[in-house]
């Protein structure tokens, strides 16, 4: 079963190193339509946007364009929908996505895309997987990323939650107050924040610590340290019925974490080797890591041809 499995990785890379152009807009054509989707569900407060085809056809341009053109698109996308339902509502949500890219420029975080994919992840009950992922595949100045795109999906998700209040007649309801009365006096965005960050340096240290299968240590270690700080929250400050949700997110999560470090890394820590070798200065203690590798079968070809009488 463990050699199908590496076969089909290998096989897995090397159609993706071939098409890699193809595979990259695929990616991002999916990544785009259901970022989308998400936000024509949560949101929807736009008519002329909120069709399928819409954000179909919006997604097919993302394609065509880099990662960080698609966070710009689907930025825009998720502004027009707070336009409709305030204007102010959306100039806060454009100053709070300003500073995100401020600070996250500031401190040379690439991975801006995680301003949209960590609320994508929130809605999807699976929020731990974007830190996670970040500590797995990028370095420790990725955390203003992780941090803001945290701050993004709670104000997106306070804004849902509150959006009635918005649509009524004789609604004396702001921006400033909803940030005021509902995000930062809310124990859970603090905790949430918290959990976040925490999330991302504990899978980032371990994972660039020296231990065998520091990959799976450190998935395994973040969706448990998520869970325990979001199980305590709910039994002692938001309540029980999130638990089953809880519950299930953090399979799920630890699940795409496991896959990711299987097709990602995947590297065999029994064939570990210890090399030692110096020169005229210095003595070199190295420890050889081999990837896991399953030899190509190689298929001869025999040509058969009539005999000459």
């Amino acid at each position: 079963m463990m050699t199908t499995l590496i076969e089909l990785r290998t096989k897995m890379r090397q159609l993706i190193s071939k098409r890699e152009a193809w595979v990259n807009g695929l990616l991002r054509f999916v990544l785009a339509l259901v970022c989308l989707l998400m936000v024509n569900w949560v949101l929807g407060y736009q008519q002329l946007l909120n069709h399928w085809w819409v954000a179909a056809s919006v997604a097919l341009v993302c394609a065509l364009i880099q990662m960080q053109g698609v966070t710009v698109i689907i930025i825009f996308y998720c502004l027009l929908h707070l336009m409709t339902l305030s204007t102010d509502v959306a100039l806060a949500a454009l100053a709070i996505i300003v500073i995100s890219y401020a600070v996250c420029g500031y401190f040379q975080s690439k991975d801006t895309y995680n301003i949209i994919t960590i609320p994508l992840c929130y809605q999807l009950n699976i929020p731990f997987m974007m830190p996670i992922g970040a500590g797995l595949s990028g370095g420790i100045y990725e955390l203003p990323s992780v941090l803001f795109g945290s701050v993004v999906s709670y104000f997106l998700h306070i804004v849902s939650l509150n959006a009635s209040t918005f649509l009524e007649a004789d609604s004396e309801m702001t921006a400033s107050t909803l940030i005021q009365t509902k995000l930062l006096t809310s124990p859970m965005f603090y905790i949430y924040i918290a959990a976040m960050c925490i999330v991302f340096i504990l899978v980032y240290y371990i994972r660039t610590s020296k231990i065998k299968h520091a990959w799976l240590v450190a998935v395994i270690s973040g969706v448990t340290i998520g869970f325990i700080i979001m199980l305590a929250t709910h039994l002692f400050i938001e309540g029980r019925e999130g638990i089953p949700t809880l519950i299930i997110g953090s399979v799920v999560t630890l699940a795409l974490g496991a896959v990711m470090t299987f097709f990602v890394q995947g590297i065999d820590y029994s064939r570990t080797e210890k090399v030692i070798y110096e020169d005229d200065d210095y003595i070199y203690y190295v420890t050889a890591v081999p990837k896991v590798h399953v030899a190509e079968q190689e298929k001869e070809v025999k040509k058969i041809t009539e005999g000459k009488e």
